[in-house]
């Protein structure tokens, strides 16, 4: 297993440099959460809030777990 290396962490030479591999950064965590992991967690949450007014106010019935506090 150890010799068995994953594609895009492969080394190559560059100008006669061995480069290092493309790694996962700092900058590349911000930018998934700012572009994939919060507008996924604001629409949830829309969402969310959306169902629970229509199904108060609409139906007249309990959503989600706040029917067990009630």
């Amino acid at each position: 297993m150890a010799a068995m290396k994953l594609p895009f962490r492969r080394s190559a030479p560059v100008k006669g440099v061995i480069a290092e591999g493309p790694r996962f950064t700092r900058w590349a965590a911000i930018y998934f959460f700012g572009y994939v992991a919060a507008p996924f967690l604001l629409l949830c949450l829309a969402l969310d809030v959306a169902l629970y007014f229509l199904f108060k106010n609409v139906f007249h019935s309990c959503y989600g777990v706040l029917c067990f506090f009630e």
